[in-house]
């Protein structure tokens, strides 16, 4: 599959590439990514797997989506987001764990994308991922798929790409940057950062899940970071050129090279890097940041 559409420089890339390969491989199905020079020489991404796009999007359609009413919630039913339904126990980060080990597969591998306890607040509530900067909406945005997902609409975007639609309040806000970095779709105005596309919802929510948060040291500072979190507010990834499965990309995003104020290229390239992409949050109001279109650091 040759995905013309995906930018390079958009945050949302690796994330969704992430998603497409774990719900391949969770399959049984090999598969790998890697960006090559397009028809008109310009770098495109392009997926090799035994499936066809009509295959593909019916596995993404199929999978398994996280039900919250499978959790042992400690309270009656949980909040809008999972650090403050933690914050109400009493013991947030013993309430996390029981969570962790009393929760079925799927439902434990999205409560590990959420938080982690290797880093506590100053309320002993387990971090956030900064991959997932909705403010108290992290449950809310995954407690249904969006409606209408068919194989045919989610072939129809692999080939020619996202759809975008407006969403409800509450819809995609745990997937800030990911889903809401489209440059001027997402526009000035916080009323209009509902706008999805099936598809990247899907595999953005799948990529999140396979690339859980982890505590990081960031000059004194111990942080709550994913792979592409080179500071709080700034992210970095790469435009890689050979082809990856799914272990080896996670273990490419996860290089602290491509975090560097000036990335060494020689050294990136030996892995096959040859460009790295950078984006700071632009803050919509004090509630809502984004990450637009990422410059080319290298």
């Amino acid at each position: 599959m040759d995905l013309m559409w995906m930018p390079a420089h958009a945050p949302y890339m690796p994330i969704a590439t992430v998603g497409l390969l774990a719900l391949l491989t969770e399959r049984d199905h090999e598969a790998a990514a890697h960006w090559s020079d397009g028809p008109s020489g310009v770098p495109a991404l392009s997926v090799d797997a035994s499936l066809g796009v009509s295959d593909v999007a019916q596995l993404i359609a199929d999978a398994p989506w996280p039900q919250l009413e499978l959790i042992e919630w400690p309270a009656a039913r949980w909040s809008q987001g999972l650090k403050p339904t933690l914050k109400g126990t009493g013991h947030p980060a013993q309430a996390f764990r029981d969570l962790l080990a009393s929760a079925p597969p799927l439902e434990r591998t999205l409560l590990r994308a959420i938080l982690t306890d290797g880093v506590l607040d100053n309320d002993g509530v387990p971090g956030r991922s900064r991959l997932l900067r909705g403010v108290k909406s992290d449950l809310s945005s995954i407690a249904e798929p969006p409606k209408r997902i068919t194989a045919d609409g989610l072939a129809a975007e692999l080939r020619d790409g996202p759809d975008f639609r407006s969403g409800r309040s509450g819809l995609g806000l745990g997937l800030v940057p990911e889903v809401q970095t489209f440059g001027g779709t997402t526009g000035p105005d916080a009323s209009t950062v509902g706008a999805y596309s099936t598809l990247l919802y899907l595999l953005l929510w799948r990529g999140i899940m396979a690339l859980p948060p982890v505590p990081v040291l960031r000059g004194m500072r111990r942080m709550v970071g994913g792979a592409l979190v080179t500071e709080p507010d700034v992210l970095s990834w790469p435009r890689w050129r050979m082809p990856v499965g799914l272990r080896s990309l996670r273990t490419l995003l996860s290089l602290g090279a491509i975090h560097q104020e000036k990335p060494d290229l020689h050294s990136l390239a030996e892995r096959g890097i040859d460009a790295i992409y950078r984006a700071r949050a632009v803050p919509l109001n004090n509630m809502v940041a984004v990450f637009r279109w990422g410059e080319q650091v290298m």
